[in-house]
């Protein structure tokens, strides 16, 4: 166990993700099995952090039964960001629940990578990955390998090194401090307070921030990212030979909860099932099947489907 505590921002109606956002934040759609949360949460806890702050808002109400009822083991908290005024202001939000350092993660990204050199190296530090179109992320500029600016979404972008949405800090007190004056300055990009800007409040007082290169990251904001991550992490899960029993053949890589029932199915490869999830005539693949969802007589590819839209 160490002494961070992590802030993840869960906020955010998720709008490129309607109608299935609907009914829930988007961290709580279900990828490979699980969802969103779930899977950041594993690799938080792989870092031996057991405090966590979330920042709420819409929809809030899934996803706190969701942490109340699965995460009992952890101490947490809930903190209500009632507009939409951006990451900045989403994570300033927190100041009052957080000492000593911090870690922060975006809740609707899985970062590809082992996360623990944020919270073992013992510095503040930005995770980054190089990226073909820099122009619509935050961007990090380096000088013989030490970060000397940092820009959101900048039209002449002078590098390609995108901010990938993990953050770690020693001193939490630090960043709110940067994060205030920003919020009095009144500066804002798109009427939204950036992170990024107390970032630079940050390196022009002097504190180096270290630079940390991930393999990947899966910003789960539309359903084709969506439906490629579930790719992905089902390809990476443990090979199994193709499963027969009576009325129902499953073709891996899938992920089938144990809970779920099916009758006269035909189910692979690329197919994720959550739990409670009742399917009867379906021949699906390349697909996300979320909690509680019922099917009858569905055939297709690249779909998802959830207990409200189907």
């Amino acid at each position: 166990m160490n002494n961070y505590t992590a802030i993840i921002p869960v906020a955010g109606k998720g709008v490129r993700l309607l109608p299935y956002t609907a009914h829930c934040p988007k961290t709580m759609l279900n990828v490979a099995g699980k969802p969103i949360i779930a899977h950041i949460l594993a690799q938080l806890e792989a870092c031996g952090i057991k405090r966590v702050i979330f920042i709420v808002g819409y929809q809030k109400e899934s996803l706190i039964e969701f942490i109340r009822t699965h995460y009992s083991h952890l101490e947490v908290e809930f903190v209500e960001q009632a507009e939409p005024k951006g990451l900045g202001h989403a994570i300033y939000l927190a100041k009052d629940f957080v000492k000593g350092p911090c870690f922060i993660v975006l809740g609707d990204t899985i970062i590809d990578g082992d996360l623990r050199p944020f919270v073992q190296l013992q510095k503040n530090a930005v995770g980054v990955k190089q990226v073909e179109d820099p122009r619509r992320f935050g961007v990090v500029e380096l000088q013989d390998g030490k970060i000397v600016r940092f820009e959101e979404k900048p039209e002449h972008p002078k590098s390609n090194l995108a901010l990938i949405g993990a953050y770690s800090f020693l001193d939490s007190a630090v960043l709110f401090d940067a994060l205030e004056e920003v919020i009095k300055s009144g500066k804002t990009v798109k009427n939204e307070i950036q992170l990024t800007d107390a970032l630079s409040v940050l390196l022009a007082r002097g504190m180096p921030i270290l630079p940390i290169e991930m393999k990947h990251w899966f910003d789960c904001g539309t359903v084709e990212i969506l439906l490629q991550t579930n790719r992905i992490l089902l390809g990476r899960m443990a090979k199994t030979d193709t499963v027969s029993k009576p009325g129902v053949k499953i073709i891996p890589p899938c992920f089938i909860d144990p809970s779920a029932q099916f009758e006269n199915c035909v189910l692979g490869p690329y197919v994720s099932v959550a739990e409670g999830a009742v399917l009867k005539n379906c021949t699906l693949s390349d697909a996300i099947i979320s909690q509680n969802t019922h099917l009858e007589n569905k055939i297709g590819k690249n779909l998802i489907f959830d207990k409200y839209s189907h």
